[in-house]
């Protein structure tokens, strides 16, 4: 984000915060929960007193321009690192939201031929495939 001048940068925060203010509203509160906890880990000295949309609401508009950037990028750092939650069935979605459909999902490498691949390659196929580690959910809205 640092990339773009102030004015955008503030413009991408607001519209990050508002996407999650949508998504808070039709989320189940297990996945809710999940969100609380990427935050309660976050590196920044002060979190939210409570865990409800109006404490994250009232703690994120109280940060100055520097904490909220650095909320964002401990966000996406924690997701990328893995703390971040997850569907174990694409199902959940639909709670989210009633035009959603699942149409299928299923391990990411169900049908790959592993006869070519190295031992390790299989097992690691293997093992993702038997915890559903990776899964590819296939939906239609």
């Amino acid at each position: 984000m640092d990339t773009f001048p102030p004015e955008q940068r503030g413009a991408m925060r607001a519209a990050w915060v508002e996407a999650l203010k949508d998504w808070w509203e039709k989320t189940p509160q297990d996945q809710k929960d999940k969100l609380n906890d990427v935050i309660a880990a976050l590196e920044i000295p002060t979190k939210p007193k409570g865990k409800e949309w109006a404490d994250i609401e009232a703690w994120w508009n109280k940060l100055s321009d520097t904490e909220q950037e650095w909320v964002v990028r401990d966000f996406m750092t924690a997701f990328r690192e893995g703390r971040r939650w997850t569907l174990e069935d694409a199902n959940e979605i639909m709670k989210w939201n009633n035009r959603v459909t699942v149409v299928d999902q299923f391990p990411v490498f169900k049908n790959i031929p592993r006869d070519s691949l190295s031992a390790d390659a299989r097992r690691l196929m293997d093992y993702s495939d038997e915890r559903g580690k990776s899964r590819i959910f296939h939906l239609r809205v």
